[in-house]
C-alpha cells in the first residue's frame, strides 16, 4: 500500500512539474476586434498560470484592424467597412492565495484607414480572397445594415474614445489549471460602436501537459459571457455567448518563440442568415522575441478561417514587462 501510494505521489508530481512547465509561454492577447464584437465580453484567454503574490505583468498592446465585407439583397443589406488602432494598457498582480488581479484601459480610434491596398497586397501574396474590397472605395469608414426598409445601423463618423473598461480575477485551480472570471464596464460608446454596455466572462485555461523541458507549449480556454443589450442591433444581440480557444507555442531559440492559436465564438446575434452575423472564428500567428527575462515584444498577424464574421486582417503587437518576482 505503502508502495503504491508512493508511485501514485511520484506519478501525480510528475504531471504536475510537467503541467507548470508547459504554462511558460504566455498565448497572443488576441480576440475578435470586429467593431460588431466590442458590445460583447471576449476575453483574451490562455493565460494558465497566475501571477505569484507581488509579482505583476505590465502589458502594452497594439492591434491595428481592418475590415470589409459586404452582402446582401433588397430586403436585407449589410456593409462593414472601416479600421481601427486599439491601444490597450493591461495589468495583472498576484495577490496571494493563488489568485491574481488583472485590468485593462483600452483606447480607440476608429476611421477609413489606410490598409486596405495593403491586405489586398497581402491576400494577393498568399492566394486568399479579398471579398470584393478591390471593388469597393478604399479607406472608406461606413457601417450600415438595413432590413425590409428600416435602416437599423448607419455610422460613419471616424474618431478617437475610451472603449470598455475589463477588470478580472483569476484562480490556480490547480497545476496548469487558471478559473478566470472578467467583467466588463460600458465606458464605450454604443452609437459609435465602441462597447458601451456590460458584460461577464466565466472561463477556464488549462495548460496542455507536455513534457517538463520540451520546447513546446500550449493549452485550451473554454467558457462563456452574459452581456447587456445594448441601443445598437439589441433586438438582434446573444446575450449569452460561448467561446474557447487553443493555442501551440515552440521556444525555437532562447530568445525567440513561434505562436499560433484559434479563437472561436458562438454567433453574436441572430435573425439573420448574412455572414457577419453568424459564428466567429479566428486564428493568429506570431513571433515573440524574449529581449530579456522581463521584457518580451510580440509581433502577431490574424486572419477569418469563417469568412466576415470577423474582421479579415489585423496586425497586433505588444511589450511586456514583469516586475516584482516571477510567474507563480
Amino acid at each position: 500500500m505503502v508502495k503504491l501510494l508512493s508511485q501514485k505521489i511520484v506519478l501525480l508530481a510528475g504531471l504536475t512539474a510537467s503541467a507548470l512547465a508547459a504554462a511558460g509561454e504566455r498565448p497572443l492577447a488576441v480576440y475578435n476586434q470586429g467593431a460588431l464584437a466590442r458590445a460583447f465580453e471576449l476575453p483574451a484567454l490562455g493565460e494558465t498560470s497566475v501571477l505569484a503574490s507581488g509579482a505583476s505583468i505590465t502589458d502594452l498592446r497594439y492591434d491595428l484592424t481592418t475590415e470589409y465585407h459586404a452582402s446582401g439583397d433588397a430586403s436585407e443589406s449589410v456593409v462593414l467597412d472601416g479600421e481601427a488602432d486599439l491601444l490597450t494598457f493591461a495589468f495583472r498582480r498576484g495577490i496571494g492565495s493563488n489568485l491574481e488581479l488583472t485590468f485593462d484601459v483600452p483606447l480607440l480610434y476608429q476611421g477609413g484607414g489606410f490598409m486596405d491596398s495593403v491586405v489586398e497586397d497581402w491576400h494577393s501574396a498568399f492566394g486568399l480572397p479579398n471579398g470584393g474590397r478591390e471593388d469597393a472605395p478604399h479607406n472608406r469608414y461606413l457601417y450600415q445594415y438595413q432590413r425590409n426598409g428600416a435602416i437599423l445601423l448607419d455610422e460613419q463618423r471616424s474618431g478617437t474614445g475610451i472603449g470598455d473598461l475589463r477588470m478580472g480575477l483569476g484562480w490556480q485551480a490547480l497545476a496548469g489549471l487558471a478559473l478566470r472570471s472578467e467583467a466588463k464596464f460600458g465606458t464605450g460608446s454604443e452609437s459609435h460602436l465602441s462597447g458601451g454596455n456590460s458584460g461577464i466572462a466565466v472561463y477556464g485555461d488549462y495548460a496542455l501537459p507536455f513534457p517538463a523541458g520540451s520546447m513546446f507549449s500550449g493549452f485550451l480556454s473554454a467558457g462563456g459571457s452574459y452581456n447587456g443589450k445594448t441601443g445598437v442591433l439589441g433586438d438582434m444581440q446573444n446575450q449569452w455567448i460561448p467561446f474557447g480557444s487553443a493555442g501551440i507555442a515552440v521556444r525555437v531559440l532562447n530568445s525567440l518563440s513561434l505562436l499560433a492559436q484559434l479563437y472561436g465564438s458562438g454567433a453574436l446575434y441572430s435573425g439573420s442568415d448574412l455572414d457577419p452575423f453568424r459564428e466567429a472564428l479566428q486564428f493568429s500567428m506570431g513571433l515573440r522575441y524574449h529581449i530579456g527575462q522581463q521584457l518580451d515584444f510580440d509581433l502577431g498577424f490574424q486572419e477569418d478561417p469563417i469568412t466576415s464574421s470577423s474582421p479579415d486582417f489585423s496586425i497586433h503587437m505588444g511589450l511586456s514587462w514583469r516586475g516584482g518576482g516571477d510567474r507563480g
